[in-house]
């Protein structure tokens, strides 16, 4: 069997901005139900993972647009996982209309024990099959943590429904934060984010936006610690 999933979307006006261009947020809702439904199609799912007191934590995302999509168009989205590392897991997508590659996009996950929140050596858990590959997939870089001095804080507070099954803020959120922060008119052409320290419900997050020649830095803070860093180049 190939390790390969792929599904359709129909994007709808809500997952647009303002002017049209298709939002961060939404290309990581997609990648977030096609990570989690190909993971239960392999039964490496939550439901499984639970019962093991495991659950899937992702530590980084990045996104290039590589192309405009049209609003109500019907996609197809696409993911496939790579060959798990020492402790962690890379999964690469790819978001395509017409026949064409308009979003790519990889990911980086750790399991951790949902109790104690320490990563878990997943000597006993791998992907079975074939793997797919594809050329010039993405790799996440590094991000660089920066001074935040003299830098506004834009100050979040996570309500219920910013929480995932986790019972930490869900990664969505954050970029839902950014781009309410930046109001950005243009498409946005890459996206990458780090999440560093798990944010919950009530607890105060302040967000500095640092601009950059390519775009902008962005660091979350919680209780005086980096929650997650972000780069954005327009």
């Amino acid at each position: 069997m190939e390790l390969f999933y792929k599904t359709k979307y129909k994007l709808r006006p809500s997952d647009f901005r303002p002017n049209d261009t298709l939002s961060i947020p939404t290309v990581l809702d997609i990648l977030q139900d096609l990570a989690g439904d190909h993971a239960t199609q392999l039964g490496l799912g939550f439901d499984d993972f639970i019962k093991k007191d495991l659950i899937w934590m992702i530590v980084s995302n990045k996104i290039e647009i590589v192309k405009d999509i049209p609003m109500y168009s019907i996609v197809d989205a696409c993911t496939w996982p790579r060959k798990k590392g020492k402790i962690d897991f890379f999964r690469d997508y790819r978001i395509d209309y017409n026949n064409e590659i308009c979003v790519k996009a990889t990911s980086r996950w750790i399991i951790a024990n949902c109790k104690t929140r320490h990563i878990y050596i997943p000597r006993d858990i791998d992907f079975y099959g074939e793997y797919h590959e594809e050329e010039n997939n993405l790799e996440i870089e590094k991000l660089e943590d920066f001074d935040i001095t003299g830098l506004e804080a834009h100050t979040f507070i996570p309500k219920f429904m910013d929480l995932d099954h986790n019972g930490h803020v869900n990664n969505i959120k954050y970029a839902i934060y950014i781009e309410n922060i930046l109001e950005l008119d243009k498409q946005i052409k890459t996206f990458s984010i780090t999440y560093v320290k798990e944010a919950k419900l009530g607890e105060i997050i302040n967000i500095f936006v640092k601009k950059k020649e390519y775009g902008y830095d962005i660091k979350g803070m919680v209780n005086n610690e980096t929650c997650f860093l972000a780069k954005i180049e327009v």
